[in-house]
């Protein structure tokens, strides 16, 4: 399936991504519930949210989920399936298929080993060590910024 066709997911996926292999099987559960069984395969080219570069997401994920057509329907669940909500009684295949790549992907893209984009700063400016007196100063200049320091006085009334 060309992701040209899945608008979602061309606004997120970079040039370069391949296509994506699907495979559907429509069949019924063991309880007779309308099911679809199948597999996602392919690479998707994403961008690395710590250092903005392409990174390339492989897809090897299989889908079993059980049709129905009113939410509160427990019975998919009971039979260890995922339920799919089906509006209309129609299922439209391209939606489907793009739900599932977008849930298969990872919640962050990013590289195993890269370095951010910008420097984090994980220590204090200065590589001398804070003396007791320094720490309180930078607490009480700290509350006098933040302004919720009033409610640390704060107590309940009743």
């Amino acid at each position: 399936m060309p992701l040209q066709k899945l608008p979602r997911l061309a606004e997120i996926a970079l040039d370069g991504t391949e296509d994506v292999e699907v495979t559907l099987d429509f069949t019924r559960s063991v309880g007779k519930r309308p099911m679809i069984k199948g597999h996602i395969r392919g690479n998707i080219v994403l961008e690395c949210q710590r250092c903005m570069q392409p990174v390339t997401i492989a897809l090897d994920a299989p889908l079993q989920v059980a049709l129905t057509t009113f939410e509160s329907d427990e019975r998919p669940e009971q039979e260890g399936l995922e339920a799919w909500l089906i509006e209309d009684e129609r299922l439209f295949i391209q939606d489907f298929v793009e739900d599932e790549i977008l849930l298969a992907l990872p919640l962050v893209a990013k590289h195993e080993q890269c370095e951010p984009l910008r420097k984090l700063i994980e220590a204090l400016p200065s590589d001398e060590p804070v003396t007791e007196s320094e720490q309180v100063d930078d607490v009480a200049a700290n509350a006098k910024k933040n302004p919720f320091a009033v409610l640390k006085d704060w107590k309940k009334t009743e």
